[in-house]
């Protein structure tokens, strides 16, 4: 098969994967809180991934490493209690429509902070974006929390996408995973507890379940990407969309509003807009 095939083969799995998440975080969010959602999660990620990284000997190579991977992961960490929040109280096409905005908060930041050259077609990119999101939040209505959460998490993970371009050069995927996982779980760990809810029997398997299923998006995403072009693999990433809309319906019952869908478009727009001019992604940051 050509290697756009075999990316989309793995990019649609993942997509089915990271449909399996979206319910699990959806159903656990509506008892338990996202700090233990994510002690669990990332706890699970490191015992896991312990093994691989030990025979590997995943230390971070230079003296500056570690300070960048305890700052990328207070930025995923920010990204995801936030993220877990906006899904477990957002229809779910609201939240996942909200997240498409990283894509374009990279571009400013990577402008701001790496000094990029970003050309006319990407701000123009960010402007559409901008608009899709005003559709969404209805400002003159005054903003919901919750949207305001989903948009949080997107400029973490952005931020933190930031972060990974710099670790990239000094550390394997693997390290990243690894630490990244282990840097999420001691910072939910004191929160965790002080809002610690005994789980049942049957959610306890759904948290234990989610760090593996979050181990196997990683590496069904790591191995599209790898594989595919940005061109033949972009348009698939916005199944998401479809995905997470027809699990609100089917699920919970969920029915989004006609400016979910409207701003929706504009900002997927913006994101195939300034992904235009590239030819392949770089390896994402998985370790979210």
């Amino acid at each position: 098969m050509p290697d756009n095939c075999r990316a989309a083969v793995f990019f649609l799995i993942g997509v089915l994967v990271s449909t399996a998440m979206l319910w699990m975080i959806k159903t656990l969010g509506q008892h338990y809180g996202p700090f233990q959602i994510i002690l669990v999660r990332g706890g699970v990620m490191a015992v896991a991934l312990a093994p691989f990284a030990l025979a590997q000997g995943s230390m971070p190579a230079t003296a500056g490493t570690p300070l960048k991977l305890a700052g990328r992961s207070l930025l995923a960490f920010g990204g995801q209690a936030m993220g877990i929040a906006a899904i477990a109280a957002l229809p779910l096409a609201q939240a996942q429509s909200l997240s498409f905005t990283k894509g374009f908060i990279v571009l400013g930041l990577a402008a701001l902070i790496l000094r990029e050259q970003v050309g006319v077609r990407r701000w123009a990119a960010m402007v559409i974006g901008l608009i899709g999101v005003l559709i969404m939040l209805q400002p003159s209505q005054g903003f919901d929390p919750e949207e305001l959460l989903a948009l949080g998490s997107a400029a973490c993970f952005a931020g933190s996408t930031i972060v990974v371009k710099a670790l990239t050069r000094e550390a394997d995927r693997l390290t990243l995973m690894f630490w990244g996982a282990v840097g999420h779980s001691v910072l939910a760990l004191p929160l965790a507890l002080f809002w610690w809810v005994a789980p049942t029997p049957g959610d306890w398997g759904i948290m234990l379940c989610l760090g593996l299923v979050a181990i196997a998006l990683q590496a069904a995403m790591l191995s599209a990407w790898r594989l595919g072009e940005v061109s033949a693999l972009a348009p698939l990433d916005y199944l998401r969309l479809v995905t997470g809309t027809a699990l609100g319906f089917l699920a919970f019952g969920e029915t989004p509003e006609p400016e979910i869908f409207a701003g929706a478009g504009l900002i997927i727009v913006a994101n195939i807009v300034a992904l235009a001019r590239n030819r392949r992604v770089p390896e994402a940051d998985s370790a979210d």
